[in-house]
């Protein structure tokens, strides 16, 4: 079947009737492509649900499952922590199938090949389109899918959210599926300086979002925003608050530094982890790249890069 799939500059250009027309031919095209089959995959998903909850050594609380709807979505999960895919293996009623950077070890593609992952090497854009090329025929195929929209781990201990990349916007318009909110929610044991320092992990499933033929991509983006940074501050609420006195130096930067550890472990760089951030770059997104804390080896905290910013002005407005 031969079928053109339009770039954005193209598609851009057509009507809402021309839209709605190009998306169910999409629908059909990619309904009958062939892709690699994941029917071993979910043949054996319930060993592999079984050997990771015998093994990952923490408590998972999972709420909000009534919120999942009947049929293929795609999941949106926060991503802070390499635990998350087993969480998400764990925790999704049926059988989805993980979109990953391709820049991790073999053994822990080797892990989540059991499961079955889209690999995508972010820095090719035959690989981006690839990736989304799959994930829009799985969806149409009736499976599901799972994204993590930061692109990359959230490190920030202020920041309840990265910003979002597009792309899962995109592909709920055009498969006509909805979006689930996925937010996962650490405890940490701040005296351990290990990767394994996860006390427990509550995940939770917002309310579906879904995204019309003729919605403005930012909205969504917002709402997304809205479910994921409500349910995430409702968790982190429930856990309590901790003033920052109450928090020792060493057990904060054991924290980051257990995240970086994390990073490593599976081979990922973390400036190029960093490049992900959508706009990391731009004046705008300033706190973005500051995806982890400050201090000097004497384990003192030092002020951001952006409170260091802030002292300059002020103290030459002082003696201005």
């Amino acid at each position: 079947m031969n079928f053109k799939i339009l770039n954005y500059d193209e598609e851009s250009k057509l009507s809402l009737e021309e839209k709605r027309e190009y998306y169910l031919n999409l629908q059909n095209y990619l309904s009958n492509l062939k892709i690699k089959n994941y029917n071993f995959q979910e043949l054996i998903n319930k060993y592999v649900r079984f050997i990771i909850d015998k093994i990952k050594g923490y408590d998972l609380i999972i709420t909000g499952r009534e919120n999942i709807v009947l049929g293929p979505v795609i999941y949106a999960s926060t991503h802070q922590d390499f635990h998350d895919h087993f969480n998400v293996v764990l925790s999704v009623l049926d059988h989805s199938i993980i979109l990953n950077t391709s820049n991790v070890t073999k053994l822990f593609k080797m892990l989540m090949s059991a499961n079955g992952i889209i690999y995508v090497d972010r820095d090719r854009k035959d690989s981006r389109f690839n990736a989304k090329l799959d994930m829009m025929s799985i969806l149409a195929q009736g499976k599901s899918v799972v994204v993590f929209p930061e692109a990359t781990w959230n490190c920030s201990p202020n920041k309840l959210h990265l910003p979002f990349h597009n792309g899962i916007f995109d592909m709920a318009r055009k498969m006509e599926v909805p979006i689930i909110p996925m937010i996962q929610e650490y405890t940490y044991d701040p005296t351990n300086e290990g990767i394994n320092n996860v006390v427990s992990c509550h995940v939770h499933f917002a309310e579906p979002i879904y995204v019309n033929l003729d919605d403005d991509i930012n909205v969504k983006k917002e709402e997304l925003s809205k479910a994921w940074a409500s349910v995430r501050y409702k968790l982190i609420e429930e856990k309590g608050i901790y003033s920052r006195t109450n928090i020792t130096n060493k057990e904060y930067i054991n924290y980051v530094e257990s995240r970086i550890k994390g990073w490593k472990v599976i081979e990922v760089a973390i400036d190029s982890e960093r490049k992900e951030i959508y706009g990391y770059n731009k004046e705008c997104y300033v706190f973005n790249h500051i995806n982890d804390i400050l201090y000097n080896e004497a384990g003192e905290l030092l002020p951001t890069l952006e409170v260091q910013k802030l002292e300059r002005i002020k103290e030459k407005h002082i003696y201005n």
